[in-house]
């Protein structure tokens, strides 16, 4: 018998006993539709694999009523199950239980915990409560709650944050004085605890078909650091409109060599430009693609390949839909081309073949509502500036009327999900929403973004956006490390800031983004005038990726080369960007200087000039584009300032020791002396509740 086909006995069993003990704790998912049509989900259960081979097993959900979050964990071993939470993936930081049920009494424990340096420290307050618990010759099995927000220091308040899972499998039972973390196996999962999460499994119904969309043995190159390649497929024979209800990944390579960074699969309108000729669609199915966005290998009828209809980014599961929505495939009116796009993010310089995409499925069943994918956010261009050595620095992308007034139907669209995008500086993003001069509770909202684990966000309570709104992309970096700008730009050493939201009623709009406007990005840094360009040029440089000759007499004298160092990868994206074609000829003392170089030398380790920068990119001008799926122009682009409104103020904290310490670094402390000032706080609040009687 094969090592393989023992570990799928083991699954097999493991699964057989969890799905025994815990059949009579299932949750009937169920939800509420609102005045306004929107669906809030409730009674929604989660479970997922920690491990790759089925070793342990955890389910939750939530008691809105109690306020309380329920876990149940399945575990192969009779020693203890150890769980964590932290921000940032380190035990030190984490919040910690310990789970096991004793060899000699059956009794089920829960110790609350808090990482440290060496082992976990056992809290003063335990704040973790035990329901059932019972092992087998194989299984450990526990049911336990807690407090969304325990007041406790040594706690991590939960919420809608992508945390680190932590989880450990020990042989035995913990031993008092030695509550060792590091058992047999151990590990870390990005999670989102607080939102529900449709699955394949939640989605099982009858006729539900696959396709699968692939490129064909695409060549990554050792010296290709960034590559984004594109395929035209063609939909497969349908006999009438379906409705797409998921999608998952197909990668290639093992998930920790793999070079795909994201992939998307678009709609293409093959009639969109007057003189195309359509039977070259085809001739592009059967071809195996080329360089997306160049000027010279991309055909210009691919630019109508703008609508998303899957999104995938590292970490990612793919994404399944609620049962009343559905993304519309075929019929008379549908779409008979699609475009994938992968960027392969190459930074080891490993050369490597690859045929990954996506796994679509379908079903001719329909839903009660078409749903669509937007893209919102800041429009990549080297005008998003990110200064060097900053601990926090922020950006926006601003989606406003010119989009939502005229695109959005009288009752809105309603957002079901949605998918936040940065690269590798990346620490925070939120999805804003303002309506009448006031900002309205935040729609995602991820203060713990990792760019390797990019899951989908789903909603719990669905948000209308009604006509004249404003959604707002804001997206925070740390550049702490960097010693020079970093820019907006398709490389993950460059930046973006996106959201891939999931809506429904299906609208034809593909995308709503803004930038700085080129003039006033580049007048802020005190610069008017280059050498060979005009404004009008450099304008159409950054807007139309248009193409001019420099005039070499004014860039031979003109470098960039590297003060860091040999030539690395970030030197490269340095000497081809745009803004080191720009010579300064105005003012005369920056004259002869490329406006990179220009920048490179601006006094970011100031504080007050970084925030004077930050602020006016912020609040300044932007410059917003409605990207219509029909007719991409059909929409002009729009100048305006950032909206004036009344900002959302989170509710304040119900925890009295929130306002005078800070949890991470008590945790991180983990000092015994906290356990009276923890009492004094507790006493003071006791105090004030008294009071109040």
């Amino acid at each position: 018998m094969s090592l393989q086909d023992v570990l799928w006995i083991v699954l097999t069993v493991q699964l057989s006993f969890g799905v025994c003990y815990f059949e009579n704790n299932q949750r009937t998912q169920d939800y509420d539709v609102d005045k306004n049509g929107s669906v809030h989900h409730k009674n929604w259960v989660r479970d997922e694999m920690m491990d790759s081979l089925g070793m342990y097993w955890l389910k939750w959900w939530i008691n809105a009523n109690e306020n309380s979050i329920y876990f149940e964990v399945t575990v192969h071993t009779r020693g203890f199950a150890g769980l964590g939470f932290s921000k940032d993936g380190r035990l030190a930081r984490a919040d910690v239980v310990l789970l096991w049920v004793d060899d000699a009494t059956g009794h089920a424990n829960v110790l609350d915990c808090h990482g440290a340096s060496g082992p976990p420290l056992q809290d003063d307050t335990q704040n973790y409560d035990v329901i059932d618990g019972k092992q087998n010759g194989t299984h450990t099995f526990l049911k336990f709650k807690r407090k969304i927000e325990t007041c406790d220091p040594f706690d991590i308040p939960l919420s809608a944050d992508t945390f680190k899972v932590l989880w450990s499998i020990g042989e035995n039972d913990p031993i008092h004085g030695n509550l060792d973390w590091h058992g047999q196996s151990r590990g870390v999962k990005s999670l989102q605890l607080l939102s529900p999460m449709f699955t394949k499994n939640s989605n099982s119904i009858e006729g539900t078909q696959k396709w699968d969309i692939t490129v064909n043995n695409v060549t990554i190159e050792k010296s290709m650091d960034t590559l984004y390649w594109c395929k035209i497929v063609r939909l497969p024979e349908l006999t009438g409109k379906q409705h797409i209800i998921g999608y998952e990944p197909l990668l290639s390579g093992k998930y920790n060599t793999n070079v795909v960074h994201h992939m998307t699969l678009f709609e293409c309108q093959s009639k969109l430009f007057s003189g195309s000729d359509p039977s070259s669609w085809d001739l592009w199915v059967r071809s195996a693609g080329t360089v997306c966005n160049s000027n010279q290998l991309t055909p210009r009828d691919w630019d109508s390949c703008s609508t998303p209809v899957a999104v995938w980014s590292l970490g990612s599961d793919g994404q399944f839909l609620p049962p009343h929505a559905g993304i519309p495939m075929g019929g008379a009116s549908g779409v008979r081309y699609y475009m994938l796009e992968i960027h392969y993010d190459n930074p080891d310089g490993k050369e490597s073949v690859d045929h990954s995409g996506f796994r679509i499925h379908y079903t001719p069943n329909l839903r009660t509502h078409d749903s669509g994918i937007l893209i919102s956010g800041v429009s990549v261009s080297e005008t998003q500036l990110i200064p060097p050595g900053q601990k926090k620095y922020r950006s926006v992308g601003i989606c406003g009327p010119s989009c939502s007034s005229v695109m959005f139907p009288k009752n809105g669209i309603k957002i079901i999900s949605g998918t936040l995008h940065s690269h590798q500086a990346g620490r925070t993003i939120s999805l804003r929403h303002v309506r009448s001069g006031k900002e309205l509770n935040p729609i995602i909202v991820d203060d713990s973004y990792d760019y390797r684990h990019q899951k989908v966000h789903q909603l719990a309570n669905e948000t209308v956006i009604l006509p004249g709104d404003y959604l707002i992309t804001d997206c925070s970096y740390e550049t702490e490390l960097r010693k020079r700008p970093t820019f907006g730009g398709y490389s993950s050493k460059e930046e973006m800031c996106l959201s891939f939201i999931t809506y429904y009623p299906k609208i034809e709009m593909s995308g709503c983004y803004s930038m700085t406007p080129v003039r006033e990005f580049i007048e802020m840094f005190r610069v008017y005038q280059f050498y060979s360009f005009n404004m009008t040029d450099v304008e159409n440089m950054f807007l139309y990726n248009t193409d001019y000759d420099v005039d070499s007499r004014h860039t031979k004298n003109a470098t960039t080369k590297s003060n860091y160092g040999k030539t690395s990868k970030e030197d490269v994206i340095y000497q081809e960007s745009l803004l080191n074609k720009l010579v300064i000829s105005d003012p005369p003392e920056f004259h002869d200087r490329t406006f990179l170089s220009h920048l490179n030398q601006l006094p970011w380790h100031d504080p007050l000039f970084t925030k004077r920068v930050e602020q006016a990119f912020i609040t300044g001008t932007h410059m917003t584009f409605c990207r219509v799926s029909k007719d991409s122009l059909s929409i002009p682009s729009e100048i305006i300032r950032f909206p004036e409104f009344t900002s959302y103020v989170k509710p304040p904290a119900a925890c009295l020791n929130y306002f005078f310490t800070d949890n991470e670094e008590l945790r991180s402390g983990s000092s015994r002396f906290l356990t009276d000032f923890t009492l004094i706080l507790f006493l003071i609040q006791l105090g004030f509740q008294t009071t109040f009687l």
